[in-house]
């Protein structure tokens, strides 16, 4: 254990305004280890908040939801079990990272990769996946793709969920649901346990992967973008999940903030915006995703995409050999103007296709430190040095669903002087995710304060007009139910039998308890 002050203060750091202080750090090396850190706590009402690697960006990082609890850090507890060579699975702990899997894999051969988030490769696939996060290729959505859990409940039992329940059983890897009630869910965005092993689908590596992009130059062409996409989605000739970023997004990634050319200014008035969509070579908004499949099947996709969209915009298609030859007809013609635009459409094309092929990139992340003022070290960024929030409503996939979203949040960021970085993620075949960044400066007390208000009016903005979001960071629980819905209570009833010390995370996904006040460590009183 862990209580020191350098210690408490790097897991207190969050790129929200205000992260928590924990107690004390431990840092279990197996799920026995686990099991004793459980039982300990109950026996002395202590509350632990479990962490993978506590890369939760956005979203708290790795603070706990209160302060004074005691972080479970299960960074230690990082073996592959289990790579299976024919049926394409693995069984991870959860301090297994994106980097270090995608090694294994390379190093054996594999001809498997696993989905990868924008995270970076230090990011835990276990911690992104209990949070029902999400990642570019066919098998995107990363719970839909997960199988058997190992589980340390709050009494100190192990749960083996699925039919890894029976000894012996033969399919615990390879069909998720074993027989009865499906009890995994349970265990995702909560409090009710403690996931310390899990099996993971990999994708198995197609004879073709062609990445495919388009922009579009006005705003208003993002509904009919939208629309031609879900068509493509319902019809599987897109089976990868497809991101749609608008300019701002897109640019963030290529620079900061221009503060010299606002003199200090924000939010970022209109004609430098225009200035920077130009300099970037970027469409009002921008569509990405993968082609997967034979090279007739790939074939046959990129004539349907092109077919599906040609009265919206034109689809450039990419793969290792456009990519190899752009970078070259860059080296070569690199002092002709027009060339800077084609270097940054190649760099952005790469950057892309390294995700759709399951290898893990420091580069989504360049985004998050838009307003910063000193640039960080890109060379390993550290994102809880820069200030951010992301809310993430889920929308249906139509073009009037994403027009109202952003009729929403548009008023709200001018009003708060921020600039709305917007992301739409087809994560199923009929609905999208839209993360919304919230940068600001940590450095600027003031700005922080208005970063905070934004996000609180347009969590409840959004919420109140029917978009919810698919997770939430740490300051915004306690707002995600309403008194006396059966949801919550329903919720309240399975906590108090899991878990009626109210050991586990405190506050995590945990409606409050009718009648009832938490203190704060999160515990009812």
């Amino acid at each position: 254990m862990k209580d020191d002050a350098p210690t408490l203060q790097r897991f207190a750091r969050s790129s929200t305004p205000r992260g928590t202080r924990p107690q004390a750090v431990i840092l279990p090396g197996s799920t026995a280890d686990v099991q004793e850190c459980v039982r300990i706590a109950a026996a002395c009402g202590v509350p632990l908040y479990p962490i993978s690697h506590g890369k939760n960006w956005g979203y708290g990082d790795a603070c706990a939801v209160t302060d004074g609890q005691v972080i479970l850090d299960l960074s230690r507890m990082n073996r592959i079990v289990e790579v299976h060579p024919q049926l394409g699975y693995a069984v991870l702990e959860p301090g297994v990272t994106q980097g270090q899997l995608h090694a294994y894999l390379l190093e054996h051969d594999s001809p498997f990769r696993m989905d990868m988030t924008g995270a970076g490769p230090d990011a835990s696939i276990i911690g992104n996946l209990l949070e029902r996060g999400f990642g570019h290729t066919p098998y995107g959505d990363h719970f839909r793709h997960a199988c058997g859990m190992e589980v340390v409940l709050a009494d100190g039992r192990v749960l083996e969920t699925g039919f890894g329940a029976f000894a012996g059983a033969q399919a615990t890897r390879v069909f998720p649901y074993g027989i009865g009630p499906w009890l995994d869910g349970l265990f995702t965005q909560s409090n009710l346990g403690i996931v310390t092993r899990l099996g993971v689908w990999l994708f198995p590596l197609p004879p073709v992967c062609q990445g495919f992009a388009f922009k579009v130059k006005r705003d208003e062409d993002l509904e009919a973008a939208v629309e031609a996409l879900r068509e493509l989605r319902l019809h599987n000739v897109i089976r990868s999940t497809i991101h749609i970023a608008n300019d701002l997004r897109v640019v963030s990634a290529q620079r900061g903030y221009p503060w010299e050319l606002t003199g200090g200014a924000t939010p970022l008035p209109d004609t430098v915006r225009s200035a920077l969509q130009a300099e970037g070579g970027v469409g009002a908004w921008n569509a990405m995703g993968g082609l997967y499949g034979t090279r007739r099947s790939v074939a046959a996709a990129r004539h349907a995409v092109r077919k599906q969209l040609r009265h919206v915009a034109h689809v450039h298609f990419f793969g290792d050999r456009e990519i190899r030859w752009g970078k070259r007809l860059v080296r070569l013609l690199r002092w002709i103007p027009p060339v800077a635009q084609l270097g940054k459409a190649v760099e952005s094309a790469e950057s892309v296709y390294r995700l759709l092929k399951g290898e893990p990139s420091l580069d989504p992340l360049r985004g998050v430190f838009w307003r910063m003022r000193t640039p960080p070290d890109m060379t390993k960024p550290d994102p809880a040095e820069a200030g951010f929030f992301w809310i993430s409503p889920v929308l249906p996939m139509t073009g009037t669903a994403c027009r109202e979203v952003l009729d929403i949040a548009g008023p709200i960021y001018r009003r708060f002087q921020f600039e709305p970085l917007v992301t739409m993620t087809s994560i199923t075949d009929r609905a999208l995710v839209s993360v919304m960044s919230i940068c600001y400066d940590k450095e600027n007390p003031e700005e922080a304060v208005r970063a905070e208000a934004c996000y609180d009016a347009l969590f409840v903005a959004l919420r109140d007009r029917g978009y919810i979001p698919y997770r939430v960071g740490i300051h915004s629980m306690p707002k995600l139910w309403p008194e006396g819905g059966t949801y919550g209570d329903v919720l309240s009833r399975i906590k108090q039998t899991l878990d009626a010390g109210n050991i586990l995370a405190p506050g995590r996904y945990q409606p409050t308890r009718t009648g009832r006040v938490q203190d704060k460590t999160g515990r009812q009183k």
